[in-house]
This record gives structure tokens, C-alpha cells and sequence, in this order.
């Protein structure tokens, strides 16, 4: 991903002195945006067409949710948990993925138990840093709604979507990270972009890539927290969202996708494993 090309003061400031916003100053890094060129441009009828209509059938329901956290009303000045990166990248950066539960909150539930992202492992040592205890769902403000007859509704904090009888929710939600692959946040921070936009910042692009420790009683596993990415909730990221739905949606269900997999095997069921017989990476202000 190329720079903008301005001539604008690096690091000049963007918003009112004071600011509470995650991104506070201009960087000339123009970073990716899910799913770069390879959305496709569906007609208007690719839900009514009986292509699609003679084939589909009604399935489970998904809510494809954007989360953050870090929010500290008793710290407002500590930087924790996702915004906490946010603002040490002075760029947008938000967790999105889907779920099956019919309220997304039961969701990050569980992310607020295994603080999900927290973990770093770093030059000085591992880091679980704070605030990654708080998820909260963000609204998702696309500036246009799903294409007609689409399976597709659009939450305030949510989208809904019906999936075809055939396609599994798992399925959906691999297709989903892969077309949001490369806007992931993990894999930009090594990239050339990434590392120069991190250059200018004068940070260290491998202490900052983010996994999760899952505990299983003794045993703990740790895994890339992948579902972070460059987005931002509303405009036109929030429309490449929508579009990227509808994709592996029309796809699946017209044959143009290949057939959804019944034992996708996980690649962080295989991360790191370990018996942990000490307290662990200590918690530390992001």
C-alpha cells in the first residue's frame, strides 16, 4: 500500500486541542481497506434473479457485529485495550467477526473472559495488556442498505444475516476473515506499509501483533488475535462490509464459490500450547 501523496505536516494534528478521538494526528499512510479489489460488483437483481432465488434456501442466522474496547471512565488518560492501540497507531482499528448467538452481547461475554487480544510478545518479555475485559458492540453506519432481496438486514450494532441452508456458520465466518485478510491488523504491522507507518511513529511492529491466551484448566493456548483489523464502523469501510456479505452470500449459493467445508480445521486450534505452572505474563497498562 502506497502513501498519500500531500503535502500536509507529518503528524500535524487533525482534531480540536484536548481531543478524545482514537486518531488525534495526519500520518501519510494510506492503509487498506477490507477487502481491497476483490469485492465484486453484483447486479442490482443478484437477489431477485431466480438464480438465486430458485436455489436458495433459508439457514441459520449470523450476526456479523463490529467490536472495541478500552474505554476507561475511572483512566480516561491511560491508553487500554483497543483504543489504546488505536491510539498509539493513529489509526482505526476495530475487531470484526460473526456469531450465532441471537444476542451478539452473549458473545463478548465470552471475548471479556479470555480478553481476547490482550496478549503481546515482545522484545522486553510477554505483556497481557489492560482493558481488554470491556468489549462493547459499535453501530455499523454502511451509507446504503443490503441490495434488494438480499438475506441481509442491517442492526444498529449488528447485521443480520440468513445464510443459505448448505453454507454452516463456521464456513461463513472463514470466508468472511478471508476477505478481510488484508486489511488484518496482525499481518499489516510487518508489511512494508505497516512497518514504515510504524517508523515514523518510532514503534516496534512485531511488539505490537496481538494474540489471545485461551485457558483450558492447566493447559493454556495461545492464538492470533486475526479478527482485528484497519476498519472503520461507519461510511465506506461499513460499506465494503455489506458488499463483502452479499459476495460470499450470491457466490455460495449461484456455485461460484466452492462448497462450503464441513471439517475446516481451525489453525489456532494448533497454536502454542503449554501447561502453565506460574502465574503467567503479568497485566500492564497499554
Amino acid at each position: 500500500m502506497s502513501t498519500k501523496k500531500t503535502s500536509g505536516r507529518i503528524g500535524r494534528p487533525i482534531q480540536p486541542t484536548h481531543s478524545a478521538a482514537a486518531v488525534t494526528k495526519w500520518y501519510p499512510t494510506d492503509w487498506e481497506r477490507i477487502g481491497g479489489d476483490g469485492i465484486a460488483a453484483l447486479p442490482a437483481d443478484a437477489f431477485t434473479h431466480p438464480r438465486f432465488t430458485e436455489t436458495y434456501q433459508a439457514g441459520y442466522v449470523v450476526n456479523v457485529y463490529v467490536g472495541a474496547c478500552g474505554q476507561s471512565f475511572a483512566n480516561p488518560g491511560v491508553r487500554t485495550g483497543l483504543l489504546g492501540v488505536a491510539r498509539d497507531l493513529q489509526l482505526p482499528v476495530f475487531k470484526v467477526s460473526s456469531t450465532q448467538c441471537a444476542d451478539p452481547r452473549d458473545r463478548l461475554r465470552a471475548m471479556n473472559a479470555d480478553r481476547y487480544g490482550s496478549y503481546r510478545q515482545t522484545s522486553s518479555g510477554p505483556l497481557n495488556d489492560l482493558g481488554f475485559n470491556a468489549w462493547m458492540l459499535q453501530q455499523i453506519l454502511p451509507t446504503r442498505a443490503p441490495k434488494a432481496g438480499a438475506p441481509i438486514e442491517l442492526q444498529p450494532r449488528a447485521i443480520s444475516v440468513v445464510l443459505p441452508h448448505d453454507l454452516s456458520a463456521r464456513e461463513f465466518d472463514k470466508r468472511l476473515h478471508a476477505a478481510l485478510q488484508n486489511a488484518s491488523l496482525n499481518g499489516w504491522l510487518v508489511s512494508p506499509a505497516g512497518t514504515a507507518h510504524c517508523a515514523l511513529l518510532g514503534l516496534a511492529p512485531k511488539d505490537l501483533r496481538r494474540s489471545t491466551v485461551y485457558r483450558f484448566g492447566r493447559a493454556t493456548r495461545i492464538s492470533p488475535a486475526d479478527e482485528l483489523y484497519l476498519f472503520r464502523p461507519r461510511g465506506e469501510d461499513a460499506d465494503r462490509l455489506v458488499a463483502i456479505i452479499e459476495q460470499i452470500l450470491f457466490q455460495h449459493v449461484t456455485g461460484v464459490a466452492p462448497a462450503a467445508c464441513q471439517s475446516w480445521a481451525s489453525p489456532s486450534q494448533h497454536a502454542l500450547r503449554r501447561h502453565n505452572h506460574s502465574a503467567g505474563p503479568q497485566p500492564v497498562a497499554a
